[in-house]
């Protein structure tokens, strides 16, 4: 396989994903689909693309040999499973599904299908906690026991579209009660863990912003590790204020880390064995030299354009890289349930007033 085909569900998100892989000589993009034929052509007005199509089945029956899944949340469980029945290789968009079962199908089809599949999740891919997570595989925090990672970002318009029909967001995001969109927090946090989570608690304080709205204005997560480590998660798409969709905290025994919470501010860490005393924070982007690779600190100028701080440039990259290489990618199917199903874990959490509920071992599956 000396050059990738990609297929590509969805043109709104998909567009993003275009020009990402169009940055790369070893793949192409050869098809489209989405269902709103109007979106499709005008995808197909600025982009060049060999085929377009209607209708999935079609797209999965072109030729390809990966398929990126950009489609509304609830079609990703099973439009991954239908491409790993083929053996094309997946890569879909957060979250890996929104059911128990469908995580269950989901992790039943990769065991079975000759192809990989990656949960996009490129917050991961963020140069700062690319550069924790160095840190942390270097014990330079010592053990870390507490993390927080928080998404507060005001979506409400696009909960529902120009015809004023609710969208995928709507009823999938806040039509329930839940961290119901928290891979973004979690991913990272959890990957300085390197384990699993395995009881959840979830709390909110009720409707207030739009107070038809089934979800809470704001949903904590309380997930705890098979270690007892605790991580905390707060969700928040509908308050009215300025976003912050990437705050992340770590507290080891060595040292922490506090990412920015204004525009202004910056990642910053105290570090036993590297600060002069026990109040000096140092600039995390001092440190780089030490715990990220020459690319993620010399940025090649086409990451510059590239979305989320230039993280979708390099998860794309090193996806490409394990496809042609046969090598693991990164975030597979176990990993992408450990980010998926605590948030749906917390929707039976909050339901009991923020019981702790046991998160299923996939392990065990």
């Amino acid at each position: 396989m000396n050059r990738l085909k990609i297929g590509i569900v969805g043109t709104v998100r998909g567009a993003d994903f275009y020009e990402d892989f169009n940055l790369f000589n070893n793949v192409e993009v050869t098809a489209v689909m989405d269902t709103d034929k109007e979106a499709l052509e005008n995808f197909k007005n600025k982009y060049e693309v060999g085929k377009t199509f209607t209708n999935y089945e079609d797209l999965i029956d072109s030729n390809i040999d990966v398929v990126v899944l950009t489609s509304p949340i609830h079609f990703h469980a099973e439009q991954a499973i239908q491409a790993l029945d083929r053996n094309i290789h997946v890569l879909s968009e957060v979250t890996a599904a929104t059911t128990l079962e469908d995580c269950k199908l989901l992790f039943e089809a990769v065991k079975r299908s000759k192809a990989q599949y990656m949960m996009a999740e490129n917050y991961c891919y963020i140069r700062e906690n690319v550069a924790i997570h160095n840190m942390v595989s270097k014990g330079v925090f010592g053990k870390v026991y507490f993390a927080e990672g928080e998404y507060l970002h005001n979506v409400k318009y696009l909960h529902y579209d120009k015809a004023g029909n609710p969208t995928w967001r709507r009823r999938e995001t806040m039509g329930k009660r839940g961290c119901t969109y928290g891979t973004h927090s979690l991913g990272p946090a959890l990957s300085w863990f390197n384990e699993r989570v395995k009881y959840v608690n979830c709390l909110g304080p009720g409707s207030h912003t739009v107070p038809e709205y089934e979800n809470d204005d704001t949903t904590i997560m309380l997930c705890r590790t098979e270690s007892g480590a605790l991580i905390k998660i707060r969700l928040d798409m509908v308050s009215n204020r300025p976003h912050n969709m990437g705050y992340y905290s770590l507290q080891g025994t060595k040292g922490c880390y506090e990412s920015p919470r204004v525009p202004g501010e910056q990642h910053r860490v105290w570090l036993q064995d590297y600060s002069r005393s026990s109040e000096e924070w140092i600039d995390l982007e001092d440190l780089y030299d030490e715990f990220l690779p020459k690319e993620y600190i010399n940025l090649p100028v086409e990451r510059k354009d590239s979305n989320h701080w230039g993280a979708d440039y390099f998860m794309i990259k090193d996806f490409i890289n394990c496809i042609l290489n046969d090598k693991p990618v990164r975030i597979d199917i176990y990993k992408a349930l450990e980010y998926t199903l605590p948030g749906i874990i917390s929707e039976k959490s909050i339901k009991l007033g923020g019981a702790p509920i046991e998160v299923p071992d996939i392990k065990q599956w």
